[in-house]
């Protein structure tokens, strides 16, 4: 498809039209959105959205008093849920509606039940915007009364409103719907016979409904109709009646005039619930990645890999068609480096010239064929004959696993990720990071910058400042490919914390960044892999270098990061690496005092970027509370004592280096989506480089620098200037008749890294020229072109908004009364009651007194504004490198292409993984096999025969030397077949020998059991007078019939031999006791009657009468006094009271 595509609605068809073009292959530049209003305004935002007469499961249940029509589509495709029934007073049923929280629908005679698909369209909506912005499409704010006024030449529009005015063959159905919160209804319920329908939210609320109104276009809630519908559905769940009122709403949808179906679109106000989700912010390193992972209720946690390490190599590597990641790439990487790709981050959105590719393979030797994509300008990268991978694709197999050891790690999906990305990348590296987790499954919701990621974290433990006293920090962060700086100034503020209570609010911004791109970790090993390739040509023929071995600096550089680690800690350190090449083993040593000589001039560039911050902040070293260090690099001890010379004060070591960005970009992704509640921290990051635009003609393919030729039409805007805040939208106006042109450029191409273009986009706005031609006739002049801009979160800047007005002034005629000369003078109290009879008047005598009215027509000029969206469409499809562009991003093809061949390569891996694990379980268990036997042979020998001993034996000596032979490379199957049988006879073997002991210890048991349950009834007879004498004796009948079983089955499991399978075992045993003592348990908790206790008056007697002193206990001729001490408590005393609460709990 090659022209625009401008979809009208945002509604649940609009934006699933929009996410399928693209995913069809369309491109997202090609697609724009106008609506009026949002998708949290549209119908589908507040549809009911149960699949019914079709995201979580619930029991849909319809009732009737009438018979009910078998739903055949149901029953298709929920078969084992599917129900129906004509007796709802049966107790199976009675007691089947208990179990479903339904039993107040008894009333009904017929019933159909089945489990129903209910999606919430706010969260559906909400993951269809997020898909389309991930894609740059967005929502376009514009009210449309034509259609036709949007389709220009060569645009399609696809109407997605639903229902529009112009439409005949359509009429609106209002509804109107009563959101109650009532949890205790967890089923869908519908009436048939009066049609409310009640369905169920996650959160406890339940909407009600059942109205329908035809053409009424008005959404008034009107307040006799939400009683109405109460009331409708108190009838068929009376308990709805005493739910509370959350919410009523009412919208309207479209229905065809010669339909006959009615299908209500419910709106209602949508209530936020807590969603269950998993959150990662991941540390993208040149080396290293960390992974922060979030889950709801736990705190923030480092996950670690299969090695059970906190940090993964950012490599992969390929073992033959194996792929390996982390430290088994590694491993590869020194055997066979031409196989193993590390330090891939530096290819993402570069080209081969670009000075940090180009010193990969000059001056860092990596063995890696590097090619040019003539359609993207990108970097290519050669694996062998038949695959050539994007930069993207390599790293998103690293992303691909790490979102691997996440999700195991978390015992779930990860859903969402942060990414943090260095200060210095430009928008094609910062695009290629979102579009390598996209190939990876992975949704970005932002990216973020390193040290702003960890300044985040550090915001968490900081001291707090007092209010109006800034604290400055400087970030300097050296990892292994960059030196980056960043000054932070912390501030606070008290805000309203509910009633009578304030709490205190950390803010931080970025006031200023800086950085080396080419000066980090892997610098200073490259001088001592140097250092040891010139002492060993030494030892080779005149001429050769070792340089030019791949393997052998693979070996070499391995061996120098190892040297530089254990050179921060020791003076001196020995080097040993054995056969390097040629036979010949490499030694040396290794000073601290001499590595410093060879890295003077990289030494001599520490400070360089803290220099430039401080000049760009305009802030002294005194202005600074303190220097955070963070990264791998600033380990190296020369590099602190310069920082700590600069500044004249220690260092800040409150940071994790390794882990502080991920830890800070989780947090980050915390803040950012809606299924967290953390701690608020203001961050206001800033970009790295200032960007404009330039518009010119669009029939000007190839426009010229300045010229000063005025024939031209150019315009130029500044938009985000330097130190510019994230987050943000500009708009730019101007007059113009012809569609335009619109590039974005960094506006100080001088400051951007070696290799970057100053070219970042280029995007044809076209519309224009069709809007002038619509209202030419009206001689309006130019139209006022308005372009809105926006700076997102990551960095990236784009076109949100494109529209064309056009003011004209439109002559109004009003109707005015005209005044009599009499009208102003007092009216006397006969003219008012004329006026009030005159009032009264039927409606042939009001057209008669209007006749006699005056009236005159006033004119007036009024502005009316036209206005017309434009189409915004990506011009740079293909690169072109003689006119300086950029990168061009990734297809949404090439996107499609990259995705099915990591799917292709992910399932040969898995296929591989398959295959290995069976081989090695059946490697296992021959050792298992040869072990049981050898260590239980007295046990073995006590329950086989010697033919099934030796025939075990024989086979598993045989399957060993099948796996060395004919069974070295076989898929999974091949290997369970012979696995199976095995398993099973030594599995039978094994049972009985167990079977020796358990047997006999669980008859034993069930016989004190049985012996114990006797006297336990007895007890009962006594202790327990709520039991009865026929419950006791059932019980007591039980264990004689246990007791029973057992001698009857230990006599057929006598009569057989030990080596066959057993008829009785200890597992059927503990059944059968398991049973009766559920039983016993059952009976135990038997609540003990309540006697009320009788009040009685007592009766006034004299005071030397004592013959009727003695209470009633006292007719015995006991001791009252003991009696009133020893008494068993009644029914119904206060420890009675107690323990009946015992037995119920």
């Amino acid at each position: 498809m090659s022209g625009a595509v401008v979809i009208v609605g945002a509604g649940v068809v609009g934006l699933t039209t929009a996410l399928q073009l693209i995913l069809d292959g369309v491109s997202p530049s090609q697609i724009t959105i106008v609506a009026k209003d949002g998708p949290e305004k549209s119908t589908s935002f507040v549809a009911g959205a149960l699949w019914e007469c079709g995201m979580h499961i619930v029991p849909n249940i319809t009732v009737s008093q009438h018979p009910l029509k078998t739903n055949t589509a149901a029953k298709a495709m929920t078969p084992t849920t599917y129900r129906e029934s004509s007796d709802l007073t049966s107790p199976a049923m009675t007691s089947w509606l208990q179990t479903h929280g339904t039993a107040e629908l008894g009333s009904f005679r017929h019933l159909q039940h089945y489990d129903a698909v209910v999606a919430d369209m706010g969260v559906y909506l909400g993951w269809l915007k997020d898909q389309l912005a991930s894609h740059r499409v967005h929502i376009n704010a514009l009210h449309v009364t034509d259609l036709r006024a949007l389709a220009t030449p060569g645009t399609i529009v696809v109407n997605c409103t639903g229902l529009f005015n112009e439409d005949p063959a359509i009429f609106p159905c209002k509804g109107q719907v009563v959101m109650v919160h009532a949890p205790w209804i967890r089923s869908a319920i519908c009436d048939e016979d009066s049609g409310a329908y009640m369905i169920p939210r996650p959160n406890g609320n339940l909407i009600c409904g059942g109205t329908a109104e035809n053409d009424v276009w008005n959404t008034d809630v009107q307040a006799d109709v939400t009683d109405k519908i109460l009331a409708k559905c108190a009838l068929v769940v009376p308990s709805v009646a005493r739910a509370k009122v959350v919410a009523a709403r009412a919208g309207r949808m479209k229905l065809p005039v010669v339909s006959f179906l009615m299908a209500i679109a419910a709106i209602f106000v949508h209530m936020p619930t807590v969603v269950e989700s998993n959150l990662a912010g991941v540390d993208f390193g040149g080396e290293f990645f960390k992974i922060a992972l979030v889950k709801p209720g736990k705190s923030f946690e480092i996950v670690t890999n299969v090695h059970s390490k906190r940090k993964t190599e950012t490599i992969v590597s390929f073992n033959g068609e194996e792929r390996l990641f982390g430290a088994d790439a590694m491993n590869i990487e020194v055997r066979r480096p031409q196989n193993a790709y590390s330090q891939i981050r530096r290819l993402l959105g570069t080209t081969v010239t670009h000075p940090l590719v180009e010193s990969m393979t000059k001056s860092e030797y990596f063995p890696y064929t590097l090619t040019h994509n003539d359609t993207r300008g990108s970097v290519g990268l050669k694996h062998d004959d038949e695959h050539t991978f994007h930069a993207e694709e390599l790293v998103a197999m690293v992303f691909t696993h790490a979102k691997t050891i996440t999700n195991e790690f978390a015992e779930g999906p990860v859903r969402d990720w942060v990414v943090t990305v260095p200060s210095y990348f430009a928008e094609a590296q910062r695009q290629a990071v979102i579009d390598a987790a996209e190939i990876a499954g992975i949704r970005v919701l932002s990216l973020i910058d390193e040290n702003t990621a960890a300044a985040l974290h550090h915001a968490l433990s900081i001291d707090v400042p007092e209010v109006g006293k800034p604290t400055r920090v400087m970030f300097y962060n050296m990892g292994s490919t960059s030196l980056q700086v960043s000054v932070v100034e912390y501030t606070s503020r008290i805000v309203p914390d509910g009633f009578k209570k304030n709490k205190t609010i950390v803010d931080f911004e970025v006031l200023g960044k800086s950085w080396d791109e080419s000066l980090g970790g892997s610098q200073f090993d490259l001088r001592l892999a140097d250092k040891f390739a010139d002492e060993f040509n030494t030892k080779l023929k005149k001429g050769d270098d070792i340089r030019l071995v791949p393997r052998a600096m693979a070996k070499l550089r391995a061996a120098a990061r190892k040297t530089k680690i254990v050179l921060s800690a020791n003076e001196v350190i020995p080097v040993v690496v054995p056969s390097l090449h040629a036979d010949l083993d490499f030694k040396s040593n290794a000073k601290r005092s001499e590595f410093e000589a060879l890295c003077a001039d990289l030494f001599g560039r520490v400070l360089g970027p803290v220099e430039s911050v401080l000049q760009k902040t305009g802030l002294a070293k005194t202005d600074l509370s303190a220097i955070e260090i963070i990264g791998g690099g600033v380990r190296i001890p020369k590099i602190q004592s310069l920082l700590k010379g600069y500044f004249e004060r220690d260092l800040g070591l409150h940071l994790n280096g390794d882990e502080a960005m991920a830890l800070g970009a989780a947090f980050h992704g915390a803040n950012l989506s809606t299924a967290f509640r953390v701690r608020h921290v203001g961050m206001t990051d800033i970009a790295s480089y200032p960007v404009g635009v330039r518009l010119v003609d669009l029939h000007r393919e190839h426009p010229a620098a300045d010229d000063g030729d005025d024939k031209h039409w150019v315009k130029r805007a500044s938009l985000f200037g330097d130190a510019q805040r994230l987050n943000v939208k500009k708009s730019v106006a101007f007059s113009h008749s012809t569609d335009v042109s619109c590039t974005f450029r960094y506006d100080q191409p001088s400051g951007l890294p070696a290799g970057t273009s100053a070219l970042i986009s280029r995007y044809n706005i076209t519309g224009i020229d069709a809007f002038v031609s619509k209202y030419a006739d009206k001689n309006l002049g130019e139209p006022k072109v308005t372009l809105t801009f926006s700076l997102d979160g990551s960095g990236l800047a784009h076109i949100v908004k494109a529209e064309a007005t056009l003011e004209e002034e439109v002559e109004v005629v009003e109707k005015k009364k005209i005044k009599k000369d009499g009208d102003d003078k007092k009216k006397t109290t006969n003219d008012v009651e004329a006026d009030k009879t005159e009032a009264k008047a039927e409606d042939d005598d009001v057209n008669d007194v209007e006749d006699k009215v005056e009236y005159e027509e006033i004119k007036t000029l009024q502005k009316k504004v036209h206005r017309g969206p434009l189409v915004v469409v990506r011009a740079d499809g293909v690169h072109r490198h003689d006119a300086g562009m950029s990168i061009v991003p990734m297809s949404v093809r090439t996107k499609k292409e990259s995705i099915a061949l990591l799917s292709e390569l992910d399932k040969a891996d898995s296929i591989r993984k398959t295959n290995a694990e069976a081989k090695n379980r059946l490697e296992a268990f021959v050792y298992e096999a040869r072990e049981y036997l050898s260590q239980q042979e007295e046990a073995v020998a006590s329950v086989s025969t010697p033919d099934q001993r030796e025939k075990l034996a024989t086979e598993v000596d045989a399957t060993e030397e099948w796996l060395y032979e004919d069974g070295d490379d076989l898929d999974a199957n091949a290997y369970n077949e012979r696995h199976a049988p095995l398993r099973a006879q030594l599995d039978a073997l094994a049972f009985r020998v167990d079977e020796l002991a358990a047997l006999p210890e669980a008859i034993l048991k069930a016989q004190q059991y049985v012996i114990s349950t006797k006297d336990l009834m007895e007890q009962w007879a006594t202790e327990k007078p709520q039991v009865t004498e026929a419950e006791r004796g059932d019980i007591v009948a039980k264990v004689d019939e246990l007791a029973a079983w057992i001698e009857e089955e230990q006599a057929k499991q006598a009569a057989i031999p030990k080596h066959d399978t057993p008829v009785l075992t200890s597992a059927q045993v503990l059944k059968k006791v398991s049973f009766v003592k559920k039983l016993v348990t059952a009976l135990g908790k038997k609540p003990k009657p309540v006697v009320e206790k009788k009040k009685e008056e007592p009766e006034k007697k004299p005071k030397n009468d004592t013959a009727d002193e003695t209470p009633p206990e006292d007719l015995d001729g006991h001791d009252s006094k003991k009696d009133v001490e020893d008494k068993t408590p009644k029914e119904g005393d206060a420890s009675t009271s107690d323990d009946k609460k015992k037995d119920e709990l």
